[in-house]
């Protein structure tokens, strides 16, 4: 007859980490974090496949709010940078010496279903920065690529 023994080493524990942590953790705190997790992703796949009007419609509406942040409307070194962060496109252009306090935002490359979309979703927009599409009055405007502007002004 043989007579084994287990003996279990401190510090060692044979679970997964991810399994520890959740144990050590209140249930409430653990379907909380599931929650704000499920729903950070539920936020990034609506981002994703939103439409490109509504999307420039959103880029735009962040980008306004760089400059109603202000309290006085002074050409800070560093405020087309923190224009230019709103936007997801490579070929974004801000020019913030042209027309001081008025913001030009240029997008570049824009396609035709594109544009048509951007001109029903951001035409303009009313606010305490008033966004606003320069040319494009008609639908006929909106070629197979196009370079849009929009002024941002306070």
């Amino acid at each position: 007859m043989s007579l084994t023994t287990s003996i279990e080493v401190p510090g060692r524990d044979a679970r997964p980490l991810p399994r520890r942590v959740a144990r050590r953790l209140p249930r409430g705190l653990v379907i909380l974090l599931l929650i704000l997790g499920s729903w950070s992703v539920e936020y990034g796949l609506y981002r994703a496949f939103e439409p490109p009007g509504l999307a420039l419609r959103h880029e735009l509406e962040g980008a306004a709010g760089e400059l109603d942040r202000q309290v006085v409307l002074q050409p800070v070194a560093g405020m087309g940078q923190a224009i230019r962060r709103h936007f997801r496109e490579s070929a974004v252009t801000v020019d913030t010496k042209r027309d001081w306090p008025n913001v030009a935002v240029s997008v570049g490359g824009v396609s035709q279903a594109a544009c048509l979309d951007a001109r029903r979703q951001v035409r303009r927009i009313d606010g305490t920065v008033v966004i606003s599409l320069e040319g494009y009055g008609s639908a006929a405007d909106c070629g197979e690529r196009n370079d849009m502007t929009w002024w941002l002004m306070p």
